[in-house]
């Protein structure tokens, strides 16, 4: 009996398709909105077989799309290094080729685009095929391999965005990574400017369900006229899970070994099960290598400990990050309460890597020992809500390097690339001594880094955890140059958002002494405060200080009012804010609002006056107290207009020898 179940390559039968119907409802509904869709996917997970069904007569019907729909299925492979002109001759090709096998009749003005290729030819034969009625959707599998064509310039991505809002013209590309991070890797910043790729609703291809799951592993033995027991049928679902491939393949060979047709049943007491199970694993393993050699070494270390790890996730940011990147790879399943393998196959295959085991320091910082193109990651220095800091190596030029690495839950946003490479070239562009200069910044398997100068020395947060309050005499240094580099960021265009003591770092003297220990010298020359993670906030937020979901960008204790309210453009004025209250903490050892909770946190710096600081410690000279209080005006028209400004306002008392 011919074995129905498809071990290689995509589903090609109707009769043997089953699932999906809902990404299909969804994918229906956009192009009947003439709007573009990007299916995006891991291997194998079934995004070509998803496309060939897509295509067939009878299930455009049962979507409601029609006849008038024209879908042209292009494989990018071929397409990866032509030319403008011979992709655009390609398009028109099989345009050509879609039509003689929908029976439908040629056109002059098409053969023409095939035999003298060019955008405005194929825009021209876009043009009467709508004009006969036909809604033309271009179908690009493997959308990767164009997409790393580097004859391709931002005329040809933005050529295709033209015609799609001229034309009834839309597009479904499949790939296995989300096009934002598709087209700007490796490509220049003109490209990634393009258009083309907001034209794009995405539709995340993931794991099947157990119901689509079992249809598989019953539908095609039914249509040959045999069935699978109830024990083989769960047997095989434990083993693969939701993942296409691996159900086609362990059916595949339980087909096989259950032979000759009838009720396919493990017979008592027999080794059938372990037997599928092995020549199973054998076909897969090879794809499974593929996955586990293309994740980052923090994505292994994770699965390797899933186990261990898991329970960690509520309260550490990263390792939630590269738990939901690895469910979005199929590769992890979230049951509502936990983190867990998806088969018993993948889970097997991993068990097997563990002979690379990890180390100590892997465990307390993932990312340890793992390298981000030239960089050498080292230790961890620190974690905060929204990013963590390894000691790095430039690995080439031998040199110290701090690297923060930012959520890896950010590669699913689908403007944050955009976002991230425009304020990241601009953070890297400041140049001043009280401001960390930023080296380098990118994006290894989705997880965005940035490497900055190494300063080693304590921050100022730690400082005031050992030293208490202190004076101003002792704070003025670090006040003084953090006025001079908000100024100078900030005429640059630039605003922190997150100004605290932790984001300032206390530089070493030449002699390699601590310019800051127990207590602050008094000596002005011996002191250089740093300011560090300009415009973090921003890259993480957007530009209103608040996420999509409404999340604040910033830390509360120190966050301006109009942050909170989320109103308006946030200025420079905000950072003025925040080092009012951060000056008030250094003088005083506590802040200006006492709050239970982050709510009524909130409220105080909406409504609250705060305290003089001259109530808590009167040695505070009058000027440094007037302008800390002006500083946290609510209002900021009322506040200082330059952080210059509000330094000369403090040394309005002081004495100078």
């Amino acid at each position: 009996m011919t074995n129905p179940y498809v071990s290689r390559g995509p589903v090609r039968s109707p009769e043997l398709f089953f699932g999906r119907e809902h990404e299909l409802g969804e994918i229906a509904a956009f192009l009947k909105g003439n709007q573009s869709v990007s299916i995006v996917g891991p291997r194998k997970i079934g995004k070509t077989s998803l496309l060939f069904h897509l295509m067939r007569p009878a299930t455009l019907e049962r979507l409601g799309l029609g006849t008038d729909y024209l879908l042209v299925y292009l494989d990018c492979e071929v397409l990866g290094e032509g030319s403008h002109d011979e992709i655009f001759g390609a398009l028109a090709g099989e345009i050509a080729a879609t039509l003689d096998d929908r029976g439908l009749e040629g056109d002059a003005i098409l053969d023409a685009a095939v035999a003298t290729p060019g955008r405005l030819a194929f825009e021209r034969a876009i043009r009467r095929l709508n004009q006969r009625s036909l809604k033309v959707i271009l179908m690009l599998d493997e959308f990767e391999r164009l997409s790393s064509n580097s004859g391709l310039d931002v005329n040809f991505f933005n050529a295709l965005r033209s015609a799609a809002g001229r034309y009834q013209l839309a597009f479904i590309t499949a790939s296995a990574r989300p096009l934002i991070q598709l087209t700007y890797s490796g490509k220049s910043q003109e490209i990634l400017s393009s258009p083309f790729f907001n034209i794009f609703a995405p539709l995340f291809l993931g794991l099947l369900s157990e119901a689509e799951a079992r249809q598989i592993i019953c539908g095609p033995a039914q249509a040959a006229g045999v069935a699978f027991s109830q024990p083989v049928e769960d047997f095989i679902f434990q083993f693969a899970g939701g993942f296409p491939l691996g159900l086609q393949v362990a059916c595949f060979h339980a087909f096989e070994i259950l032979q000759p047709p009838g009720v396919l049943e493990t017979p008592g007491g027999s080794n059938v099960s372990r037997d599928i199970e092995t020549r199973a694993m054998q076909e897969l393993s090879a794809h499974f290598e593929y996955y586990w050699r293309n994740l980052t070494g923090a994505e292994q270390s994770t699965l390797r400990q899933i186990n261990e790890l898991a329970w960690r996730a509520a309260s550490d940011t990263t390792l939630r990050g590269l738990l939901r990147d690895l469910s979005q790879k199929c590769m992890l399943v979230y049951d509502g309460q936990t983190y867990q393998y998806p088969s018993k196959a993948w889970a097997s295959y991993v068990a097997s890597q563990q002979a690379v085991q990890p180390s100590p320091s892997q465990i307390t910082g993932l990312l340890t020992g793992t390298q981000f193109g030239p960089y050498e990651v080292l230790e961890r220095l620190g974690r905060g809500g929204m990013a963590e800091v390894y000691k790095g190596r430039h690995t080439r030029l031998n040199r110290w390097v701090a690297i923060k690495i930012l959520p890896a839950s950010l590669a699913a946003d689908a403007d944050f690339r955009a976002r991230f490479e425009r304020e990241a070239q601009s953070v890297a562009s400041l140049r001043h001594p009280n401001i960390v200069q930023v080296f380098d910044f990118g994006d290894v398997s989705g997880t965005y880094y940035m490497v900055m100068e190494f300063i080693s020395g304590k921050d100022l947060g730690q400082f005031m955890t050992d030293s208490g309050p202190i004076s101003y005499e002792q704070a003025r240094p670090v006040i003084r140059d953090l006025c001079e580099a908000l100024d100078y960021a900030h005429a640059q265009g630039l605003v922190h958002r997150d100004v605290k003591p932790s984001n300032v770092l206390l530089r070493l003297t030449d002699d390699g002494r601590p310019m800051a220990g127990v207590s602050l010298s008094p000596v002005i020359g011996h002191l250089s405060a740093v300011l560090t993670d300009f415009g973090i906030a921003k890259m993480l937020g957007g530009d209103t200080g608040a996420t999509k979901t409404g999340l604040m960008m910033g830390t509360l204790n120190y966050m301006a009012p109009e942050q909170i309210r989320s109103a308006g453009e946030v200025d420079g004025r905000a950072d003025i804010y925040a080092l009012g209250v951060m000056l008030y903490q250094m003088l005083t050892g506590q802040l200006p609002f006492l709050a239970d909770n982050p709510g009524a946190m909130m409220l105080a710096h909406l409504q609250q006056p705060p305290a003089d600081p001259r109530d808590v410690t009167a040695s505070i000279p009058n000027g440094v107290a007037d302008a800390i209080l002006q500083a946290l005006e609510k209002d900021p028209n009322d506040r200082f207009k330059s952080a210059g400004d509000m330094f000369k306002a403090m040394e309005r008392d002081r004495l100078f020898e």
